[in-house]
């Protein structure tokens, strides 16, 4: 009788097993029909968020000033605002000259994102397996606007979710050829060669530091000091190596940037004090909320936002829940010499890598002044890609796996509620198109290209224009003249005077515009005419280049 019952106890489990298994097989197409809404969404919404994004100055000067450089003499100094973004310059370069360049950048960053989201999940499906890498696929496709608003745009850090994905993809790699004794000499050399090119490139962005290149040093020494054997030893001699190298070239390509007068603004940082760290800590937690479209703080307990907050605590458990399961497997006891199976240890590089992207981008966040505002949410975008890419680990046991995905729908359907409901909403304080067009018109007229406004309505306008007429950012001074130079992002030869050459301002009286140009200053002389146009925007038109007053 006990013999039958514990048949029969079998029979049910694997009854119940079977049943799980097939819940999971649904849930994993609900989570894929879930990535597949918000990149539908995103498809229906690409010109809308295209034509946001730009209005944006920031994400607009990244247009403007490449189409610009051609037209720069020789000598003239290009400023690319405070962080050296040289990989979409040299691409924009050298695409500049093509028919449809102007679509091709602003659909690029599109595709790097996607490229790198699909690199991303290439790894965790070959460590970890297949619903793993759905999971991180989904999450990483499902970008709330906050997240739109880092990925979708050249300069904004967009490339490391690309450069993270390869340098994990790298160490599986090497690690794994080395334990099967498949590591020839020549594979090492034909593999570092591009990874040194790829990642020097990269790491003129200094944010892939933490994010990629220390984590990729770190990752298989993590695992020789845990394990000692001939494989991580090779690993890491590997990772020292090349790291070395792509950053030495990373030195060398920005020295010869400089040298041709493509430079950037300093851009300080700094460690903060122990008291600063829980001040930094809201802004961390604000910042992680926003970036996955959870930011639920403030808002009323009713309603829409109710869908908020869902997404908050799913953002924040399973932030918890990751580092958890890291701790875990930072404290657990292991023998030196450990005998690991290919797999095995695969799985063990891939968690040091996406481990240290995370811990030690947090880290950066809470401990020095990157983290001095919650909208500094660019800078996780390492730790957002990481949290992906580690949400795996929770997949434990079929219930945990089911848990997961029903999770990650969750998620992103969520987002895609959100992406719909709300639309593509004001990315930016730049004219609308309309306005462009009317500014256009009337500084054509009267056989003014050339003219001047505040930073924030400058890029836009020229960009928007499709360069019909190009606005150079100025910024008020306490010149006699009241106006002087842009001191960010910009060209210097935008500022020499041209002779005989009708030039225009645009004043912007819309309230609570930081550094708009309200009024045009008297020291400028007196305009031949002025127009109204809208939207609290009047066209100046002078007689001269005004450029010829600024700073005196």
């Amino acid at each position: 009788m006990g013999a039958v019952a514990r048949h029969e106890t079998l029979r049910t489990r694997a009854r119940l097993l079977r049943g799980w298994r097939s819940l999971g097989w649904w849930l994993a197409c609900v989570a894929i029909a879930a990535g597949v809404a918000n990149l539908i969404v995103l498809l229906a919404q690409g010109h809308a968020l295209i034509r946001g994004l730009a209005l944006n100055a920031d994400n607009s000067s990244t247009f403007s000033v490449p189409a610009l450089a051609g037209e720069a003499p020789a000598g003239a100094v290009i400023n690319l605002g405070n962080h050296p973004w040289y990989e979409p310059w040299w691409f924009m370069r050298l695409t500049a000259g093509l028919p449809g360049y102007r679509l091709l950048w602003e659909i690029a960053p599109f595709v790097w994102y996607l490229l790198g989201v699909a690199v991303v999940a290439a790894g965790v499906w070959w460590v970890l397996g297949r619903v793993q890498a759905l999971i991180c696929a989904v999450v990483l496709l499902a970008t709330s606007e906050a997240m739109r608003a880092v990925v979708y745009v050249p300069e904004s850090h967009v490339l490391i979710v690309f450069h993270t994905g390869v340098l994990c993809a790298t160490l599986v790699f090497v690690y794994r050829r080395s334990v099967e004794r498949r590591l020839a000499w020549r594979t090492l050399l034909a593999l570092a060669v591009p990874l040194v090119l790829i990642t020097g490139a990269g790491l003129t962005d200094q944010l892939l530091i933490p994010s990629g290149l220390a984590p990729f040093v770190l990752a298989p020494l993590l695992c020789l000091l845990r394990f000692r054997t001939r494989a991580w030893m090779v690993l890491s001699a590997f990772a020292l190596l090349t790291g070395a190298l792509s950053a030495l070239l990373a030195l060398l390509l920005a020295h010869v940037m400089q040298e041709e007068h493509v430079v950037h603004t300093l851009f300080p940082i700094a460690f903060v004090s122990i008291e600063t760290v829980f001040s930094y800590t809201e802004n961390l937690i604000g910042a992680m909320a926003s970036l996955g479209g959870g930011s639920f703080f403030a808002l009323s307990v009713s309603g829409a936002d109710l869908f908020t907050f869902a997404v908050g605590v799913l953002i924040f458990g399973a932030l918890v829940a990751v580092l958890r399961a890291l701790w875990r497997r930072a404290t657990a006891i292991s023998l030196a010499g450990e005998a690991l199976t290919a797999q095995q240890g695969s799985r063990e590089v891939f968690v040091a890598f996406w481990g240290s992207v995370l811990v030690l981008g947090l880290a950066s966040f809470l401990l020095t002044t990157l983290g001095n505002n919650p909208i500094n949410y660019r800078y996780l975008v390492g730790v957002w890609v990481a949290l992906a890419a580690l949400l795996g680990l929770l997949c434990t046991t079929t219930v945990t796996r089911n848990l997961m995905l029903v999770a990650v729908a969750a998620f992103a359907g969520l987002t895609v509620r959100a992406e719909i409901d709300q639309g593509v909403g004001s990315l930016g304080v730049g004219p609308s198109p309309a306005l462009v067009s009317r500014i256009a018109l009337v500084a054509r007229d009267f056989g003014a290209s050339t003219g001047y406004t505040g930073y924030w309505d400058a890029a836009p306008m020229t960009w928007e224009s499709h360069l019909r007429i190009k606005a150079y950012p100025v910024q008020a001074c306490g010149s006699r003249s009241g106006l002087c130079p842009f001191d960010g992002i910009q060209i210097s030869s935008w500022y020499t005077p041209r002779p005989h050459t009708n030039t225009f301002l645009v004043t912007d009286g819309r309230p609570g515009i930081g550094g708009a140009v309200v009024a045009p200053p008297g020291g400028l002389g007196v305009p031949i005419a002025h127009e109204w146009v809208g939207g609290g925007f009047t066209v100046y038109i002078y007689n001269h280049d005004i450029a010829a007053q600024f700073g005196k």
